[in-house]
């Protein structure tokens, strides 16, 4: 689309599985802004309908309400047909999770420059009577400087209202609290918890609660005590392993209070930190022999803070300013050709052995026009059979050879022109199943067919791709009935089979009334026989325990093989 509104559409942003995210242009002012969007006729259910509806319009009334320096300003927000949507504050950078995507490591400094001022941000929230209940790496955002914004209130919870009921848990999974998860009532502490992932996350370089499933996430977080962080990275301070662990503490009164709280408990984390990097560079000072020298500048480094110390520690590390390891000229002069020791060799005088008579240096004028009129005459057959009488004589003749190459070539190309022009027609037809038959057979002939291979691959992987996509909608169904033997037997793993086989005993015995939807499907192949299919889905289920209704939504990435005809889902995560 052009527009939205009277804002010009500049571009796309982003695509989740709840809407799209456009950068626009706002004509009155000339200011860029991002667009938020809802398409909520996508949705058949009506009760899904109106529940999402009502959470879209709760994040633009929420978030209108909200003034602080690292919070994304909402501007507008409208209606235009069936298309809802939400004018907010653009933001030039990436998201945290793009960050984290990218495979950067951030030292507990870096962690904290960014953790703080969205702790701090989530405080004036929770001051100002709301909790945001979705706080995910995608929902920081970070701009150009640096500085994070904690942006998409979409399932915020005003406490002075009663549009969302206590007993609906609503956001990403794998950032859900335990009490979110079950459905009860949530304050303030569910939005700590989240942050307590997002630190685990950043300082470990792993999910606190990993599964390949919804069912193996739920069961984790409800009942499991994640790894250490120091476990995982020995170069995290303890100090920080305290405060991930009283984020992420079961009860909610065994965690931090309120993000204030939280901040202290990072500010105390960098304390600690900076006592460690001054006493290892105490330690160097010493095994550098000059501890007195350094004495009064190690107590100026621990009084300056962490960034000072960490800095003081390349300074002053054993290494600096040395050359340490083997001469690099004597490494050169080691694998220096060694020099004879001896003169130089006598030259040997002649002798008398006769030298060999040399026979013709190649064939003959006439055997090679014979070839030559063959080739030209597109006589393949007779050209190969003179060009390897000739090699039989002369076998390094280059002349010869080229032209039994030519020929062969020749001969191959008159044998799958047919089979290569209808497999090309039946592809450009949209009947891909003749054109892997067509295309087998010219490969059958000629096995280097580049052509072949690729409309091969293509035609191949197109009715591939219909598997798959019946494979997943057959899981979505199974899942929603509880067809727990339909839904195993498009495992072809025994180890993830067993696996899935006791997770969803769990789901299906825990949860009623499964309602999964799936969108954003993206099926992606390696080889004619591997693939990887990603997809976004929300789920709704009620918890038997307590009738309460639960809602997840996340992403999903599945491995597969084509085993024989038939493809398995060999990976999932």
């Amino acid at each position: 689309m052009d527009k939205i509104g009277k804002y010009k559409i500049l571009g796309m942003l982003g695509k989740g599985g709840m809407g799209i995210v456009y950068k626009a242009l706002d004509p009155d002012i000339e200011r860029e802004v991002a667009i938020k969007t809802i398409r909520f006729d996508n949705f058949q259910d009506g009760t899904q309908k109106d529940d999402l509806m009502a959470r879209f319009i709760r994040e633009a009334r929420a978030a209108g309400k909200l003034s602080h320096p690292n919070i994304v300003t909402v501007y507008d927000v409208g209606r235009e047909e069936d298309l809802t949507y939400i004018v907010m504050q653009y933001i030039e950078g990436q998201s945290l999770q793009a960050l984290i995507d990218s495979g950067r490591r951030l030292a507990p400094p870096e962690v904290d420059a960014l953790m703080k001022p969205v702790a701090d941000a989530l405080d004036y929230a929770h001051n100002s009577g709301i909790v945001h209940r979705d706080i995910k790496p995608a929902n920081i955002l970070i701009d150009k400087s640096n500085k994070p914004f904690l942006a998409d209130f979409g399932v915020a919870r005003m406490d002075t209202s009663t549009m969302t009921q206590s007993g609906t848990a609503v956001g990403t999974l794998s950032y859900m609290s335990p009490e979110q998860i079950k459905g009860q009532t949530i304050d303030r502490r569910s939005d700590i918890f989240a942050l307590g992932i997002i630190l685990y996350e950043l300082l470990s370089g792993k999910m606190p609660f990993e599964g390949e499933n919804i069912s193996t996430i739920v069961y984790k977080i409800v009942n499991e005590e994640p790894r250490r962080i120091t476990e995982i990275n020995n170069d995290i301070p303890v100090g920080y392993d305290l405060v991930v662990q009283k984020t992420l503490a079961k009860n909610p009164e065994d965690r931090y209070q309120n993000c204030r709280q939280l901040i202290g408990g990072l500010e105390s984390a960098g304390t600690i930190l900076g006592q460690t990097l001054a006493f290892e560079v105490e330690k160097e000072a010493r095994a550098a022999g000059g501890a007195k020298r350094k004495t009064g500048l190690i107590a100026a480094l621990a009084l300056a803070g962490i960034g000072v110390v960490a800095g003081a520690i390349v300074l002053l590390s054993p290494g600096s300013g040395k050359t340490s390891g083997p001469d690099p000229k004597a490494a050169v002069l080691g694998t220096s050709a060694k020099v004879s020791k001896t003169g130089p060799s006598q030259t040997a005088g002649p002798t008398n052995n006769p030298v060999p008579k040399t026979e013709s240096a190649g064939p003959s004028n006439e055997d090679l026009s014979k070839l030559k009129e063959s080739f030209d005459q597109k006589k393949y057959a007779d050209a190969v059979q003179l060009a390897q009488d000739v090699l039989a004589k002369y076998p390094a003749d280059p002349v010869a050879q080229d032209y039994m190459n030519k020929a062969r070539s020749g001969l191959l190309s008159g044998q799958v022109a047919p089979f290569l022009q209808s497999g090309v027609s039946s592809y450009n037809q949209g009947n891909f199943a003749q054109c892997v038959l067509d295309m087998e057979k010219v490969l059958n002939i000629d096995k280097d067919n580049a052509e072949a291979q690729r409309y091969l691959f293509q035609a191949d992987t197109a009715l591939s791709k219909k598997d798959i996509l019946a494979l997943i909608e057959r899981h979505r169904l199974s899942e929603e009935s509880k067809d727990l033997m339909t839904l195993l037997s498009d495992v072809g793993s025994p180890a993830l089979s067993d696996q899935w086989q006791g997770e969803h005993k769990i789901l299906f015995n825990g949860y009623d009334g499964i309602s999964l939807s799936i969108s954003g499907i993206s099926v992606t192949f390696s080889s004619r026989t591997d693939a990887k299919a990603s997809f976004s889905y929300l789920m709704t289920a009620v918890y038997k325990k307590d009738g309460k209704k639960t809602m997840f939504e996340g992403n999903e990435t599945w491995q597969l093989r084509k085993q024989g005809k038939t493809w398995k889902l060999t990976g999932a995560g």
